[in-house]
């Protein structure tokens, strides 16, 4: 959870959710399982964890707010309250396995602090295995008192129909690209040509544009990733190998292999989306707008049937990573595609 101190709920747009959370707390009509749906980095985590924490808090507001300062405020702040419990998928596991979802279980079987809720909040549930899914089913379908379980995904359709059946889906959505601008300047004292970059960049989702803005280091490998895709216009197939080991590590194995080369590919569908708007003079809808000098210096080199193509093999890598093909040769594939 964000270390800041929040006084009222930290979501940005989806205003719908936060009602109807602040409702049901309310009205003590907070439901056994939920399903937060919906892209990356649009905050179901955090306000995942501001809900826990709403629900826990020992003098929270007539309006469903947590006071922040009562002792398990604090704890939650600090991620440290021992009925709020955060499971997801180990490093390099492929799956959030049973033997997780058993601990949670036993866990919430024992008697809370103070006579409190347990709220287990699971990131990815997707990434849950078949046999953790039964397991939590068989809880869902015996609901505790005061027992509230939280499913975090971006991919609903990989949830078991009856698990999600038994839960309460709220579906964030992406916010415009105008309502993100504004909250980078008024809350991050972001420059206006950095404001509009990012908020193009990050695709509706407020907490990415944040991160592109305050880390550095993640800004700087996403731009890799760019250069890495713009060069393969320009260099002979050997170093486009070579960019491509580089770009994943020679020496990477397993899930954080995968996750590498997921993210380089979700990239590089941006890219050829936009460089097909620019041939299709559609430049305001770019989402790379940073590089648009870049994209222009190659436009000559383009044409509309090979970037439906190259998106084509794009949509292609993706799911030949997702059925466990070698990430390095769907990501070798496309590179030599050029």
């Amino acid at each position: 959870m964000d270390n800041k101190i929040k006084s009222t709920w930290p979501l940005i747009g989806n205003n719908h959710i936060v009602e109807f959370l602040k409702k049901s707390i309310v009205n003590n009509k907070a439901a056994g399982s939920y399903i937060f749906s919906g892209p990356d980095n649009l905050g179901k985590t955090t306000i995942a964890n501001f809900f826990a924490q709403s629900l826990i808090c020992l003098a929270r507001s007539n309006k469903g707010e947590p006071c922040n300062k009562c002792q398990p405020c604090q704890q939650a702040i600090r991620g440290i309250y021992g009925d709020i419990h955060l499971i997801k998928k180990d490093k390099d596991k492929k799956n959030i396995s049973i033997e997780q979802i058993r601990n949670f279980i036993r866990t919430i079987s024992l008697s809370s602090f103070l006579n409190s809720y347990k709220i287990g909040i699971i990131k990815h549930a997707e990434d849950l295995s078949l046999e953790a899914f039964n397991a939590l089913l068989k809880t869902l379908e015996e609901p505790k008192s005061k027992v509230i379980i939280i499913l975090i995904t971006s991919c609903i359709e990989s949830l078991p129909l009856t698990i999600v059946s038994r839960s309460q889906i709220l579906k964030f959505f992406p916010l415009s690209a105008d309502i993100i601008y504004d909250y980078l300047i008024k809350y991050h004292q972001a420059q206006r040509s950095v404001a509009k970059n990012f908020s193009k960049l990050c695709l509706g989702r407020a907490a990415l544009a944040v991160k592109f803005l305050e880390d550095k280091d993640f800004y700087e490998n996403y731009k890799k990733k760019v250069e890495v895709f713009l060069s393969f216009m320009d260099v002979d197939i050997n170093k486009r190998i070579l960019a491509v080991e580089e770009l994943i590590g020679k020496e990477m194995r397993g899930q954080e292999s995968v996750r590498l080369a997921t993210r380089a590919v979700e990239v590089w569908q941006g890219l050829a989306r936009d460089l097909l708007l620019i041939l299709l003079e559609q430049d305001d809808l770019t989402q790379h707008q940073m590089f648009m000098k870049e994209f222009y210096s190659i436009k000559s080199k383009l044409d509309i049937n090979s970037l439906i193509k190259l998106i084509n093999l794009l949509r292609q890598a993706r799911e030949f990573i997702k059925a466990n093909v070698s990430p390095r040769l769907a990501l070798e594939q496309v590179a030599i595609s050029f």
